[in-house]
């Protein structure tokens, strides 16, 4: 027996480095884990990337916003601050959505669930995220048609429905908020502390700091700009991955050499005893799927969390104040395409990355444990297996970025609420811009610093990305679909909304903690994370919500017409270069019409599905990187013209020079009073010119 273990070590003729034989010479002995508590990078590494990224962006970012106030004309007003001048085009507003939308998670939980899944957890992920942004896009459109001057949702919930509903919409929002950056912070300091070993408390609050100080200089269109080089650099660092699985690597390198090794990890003839494999890794049949294959559709853990998935993203799509902030931003006929292009194009990061970095995980057989990827190391320990040492400080990089970008968003999105919705509403109504934009950054700095403590309370507590990422939708779940209604159904009342977000919540946290104990015997961070009690939770928190909304709509209807909505000032009237087509009803009504129109695998099969993956991501890598440069390149040329020489001043002044030319001829009057002062100016000038000689 001891000889037949020493000819099998490593017992599928792959992933040898992770084997060794026992000091006895009797059996082949796996690696306990994959990090085994040491970094691969230093601290110093670290510390490079969250300090030296932090700084670039925040003086970058920063500068770009002065360069379009100098040479665009762009005025600084309270209303540009959080709103972006709602003049954003279509490129930009999709590369803004994928970069808010790609968060700590979006990188490392969708390789969980593909390392814990197999094939067909990628495609949950992304399939089950990315519905809820192609849906938005029909509110984003609605936000133009029935409130145009608003600044955030709850805004819009005060002018329909009234001031309790307001406090109780405001309340769900901020938790979706502070969600979002737990779990963007929580992903972000573990992964840095396993590659770098920098202390995690020390990441939690410095990985926000760069993301300060650029959003207190430039606002939301510094947030956008961000976003847009941070879109980039991850897009482009995905596409390294996926070609590094697929086609480079010595190890792995085709379709086909993966396809074998996701057969041979899940072979029903492998030994999963110790020593050879350890609890918590994965080794042989998955449960649950067809087959105890990876290479299934058909999978019961897959589906519950597809299902948790979809319900969870709901609530961090549309109760998050962010993503309305975005679609404020937008102008009317970018919005509709933004949303959808940024929607599709978002797909390609979960589902390549993960297919990529999660599948090659269980293709090299790396000794990744369930609490590793619990916390969020699956896709650090496939680049580091195949990369090394740059992989690390590729995938580091990758997730700086994100978790930058996505945490900019939530800053707008936190200030936006603290200034409109109490500030403006319930403090100071009249107060003016300069006091606004002072509140606003104010509300970012103190924001950002609760990040970081937010941060660190979550760690001591020993709450990890996984849990937070599948108890989202429990929390917020139950707002999703009376804030829908707010804006699609003139029947929706406030009493509904108010009865149904507090009740579906309440319902919906008692129904996950009620199958817990009954399912497991036992209430604690582990059993309530596990698929039955979130997926209860999820369901019940937002059918229940819906239900009771709509239940007290139809027997005590509103039938609102919109009008106080459109009632919403705004604090400055910033002057706007959109043409009146953009705001034409059946122009929008085009728009949201364009919206609504809207077994086992084999090894071929599988092959397609790579390629599908390599494809996606490359295209829409492609896409979003180019496609906001190409929209903007007049005004980047106006920029560069301005900076290099005076060309750009001289036609202002031009122009200036007509615009008075027709004014004054327009009034004969006012032309002989002009030329009488030219003819005077003239004379005192030669009178001086006589004078100066003697």
């Amino acid at each position: 027996m001891a000889t037949s273990s020493l000819t099998q070590c490593p017992p599928l003729g792959f992933g040898g480095k992770y084997y060794h034989v026992s000091a006895d010479g009797g059996s082949c002995v796996r690696q306990s884990s994959f990090f085994g508590g040491q970094a691969v990078l230093n601290q110093g590494v670290g510390y490079s990337v969250v300090l030296g990224f932090g700084a670039f962006f925040a003086v970058f970012t920063s500068f770009l916003v002065w360069l379009e106030k100098r040479y665009v004309g762009s005025r600084h007003t309270s209303e540009w601050f959080n709103t972006a001048g709602r003049n954003v085009k279509t490129g930009l507003i999709a590369s803004v959505i994928v970069s808010q939308w790609t968060w700590a998670a979006t990188i490392l939980q969708s390789s969980n669930v593909a390392w814990e899944y197999g094939v067909s957890g990628p495609f949950w992920y992304a399939s089950g995220a990315t519905i809820q942004v192609l849906l938005f896009g029909i509110m984003a459109i609605e936000i133009k048609r029935k409130a145009p001057h608003a600044h955030t949702v709850c805004e819009i919930v005060r002018a329909r429905w009234g001031t309790a509903a307001h406090i109780v919409f405001l309340v769900f929002c901020f938790m979706t908020n502070i969600i979002v950056t737990a779990m963007l912070l929580l992903g972000g300091s573990a992964v840095v502390n396993a590659l770098t070993g920098m202390n995690i408390y020390a990441a939690s609050f410095l990985i926000p700091l760069g993301v300060i100080v650029y959003t207190l200089a430039g606002g939301l269109k510094a947030t956008f700009l961000a976003s847009y080089i941070h879109s980039v650099i991850v897009h482009v660092v995905l596409v390294i991955f996926v070609y590094l699985v697929y086609t480079a690597s010595s190890e792995l390198g085709s379709p086909s050499v993966v396809y074998r090794h996701l057969l041979e990890v899940a072979s029903k003839s492998r030994s999963c005893q110790e020593p050879i494999s350890n609890s918590g890794q994965s080794c042989g049949p998955v449960s649950g799927n067809y087959g105890g294959s990876y290479l299934t559709m058909l999978s019961s853990g897959g589906l519950v969390f597809g299902i948790i998935n979809i319900v969870g993203n709901f609530g961090t799509v549309f109760v998050d104040n962010g993503y309305w902030v975005s679609a404020i931003a937008a102008r009317p006929s970018s919005t509709h395409k933004g949303y959808l292009l940024g929607g599709l194009v978002w797909f390609a990061v979960p589902f390549s990355l993960a297919t990529s970095l999660g599948l090659g995980a269980l293709a090299l057989d790396l000794p990744i444990t369930a609490s590793e990827a619990s916390h969020g190391l699956v896709p650090p320990a496939t680049a580091i297996a195949l990369m090394g040492k740059g992989g690390a400080v590729l995938l580091l990089t990758m997730l700086f970025m994100a978790v930058t970008s996505a945490g900019s968003s939530e800053l707008i999105a936190v200030s936006s609420l603290c200034t409109y919705d109490i500030y403006r509403t319930y403090i100071n109504p009249n107060a003016s811009g300069k006091k606004i934009l002072r509140v606003s950054r104010s509300i970012i700095l103190g924001f950002g610093c609760f990040m970081g403590v937010l941060a660190v309370i979550l760690n001591k507590a020993g709450v990890s990305l996984g849990w937070m990422y599948l108890a989202m939708g429990v929390i917020v779940g139950s707002a999703v679909l009376p804030i829908a209604f707010m804006l699609l159904w003139r029947k929706a009342n406030a009493f509904g909304a108010i009865l149904g977000t507090i009740s579906g919540c309440i319902l919906g946290i008692i129904t996950w903690l009620v199958v817990t104990s009954v399912e497991y015997g036992r209430v604690n961070l582990e059993t309530t994370g596990r698929n039955a009690p979130m997926l209860a939770g999820n369901l019940v928190s937002i059918l229940t919500g819906g239900a009771i909304h709509a239940i007290c709509s139809f027997l005590w209807p509103q039938n609102y017409d919109w009008e106080t909505t459109k009632e919403i000032t705004m604090v400055e009237k910033d002057k706007t270069d959109l043409p009146s087509e953009e705001f034409k009803e059946e122009n929008l009504n085009r728009a949201k019409a364009w919206i609504v129109r809207w077994g086992e695998f084999s090894k071929g099969y599988f092959t397609f599905w790579a390629v599908i993956a390599i494809a996606w991501g490359t295209i829409g890598s492609s896409v979003i990187i180019a496609l906001p440069v190409m929209e903007s390149w007049q005004t980047i040329q106006s920029v560069c013209v301005g900076m290099f020489t005076n060309d750009q001043l001289m036609e202002k002044i031009q122009e200036l020079n007509v615009k008075l030319q027709s004014v004054v001829s327009a009034i004969p009057e006012a032309e002989r009073l002009c030329l009488l002062e030219v003819e005077k100016t003239k004379k005192l000038d030669a009178s001086e010119q006589q004078v100066l000689p003697a």
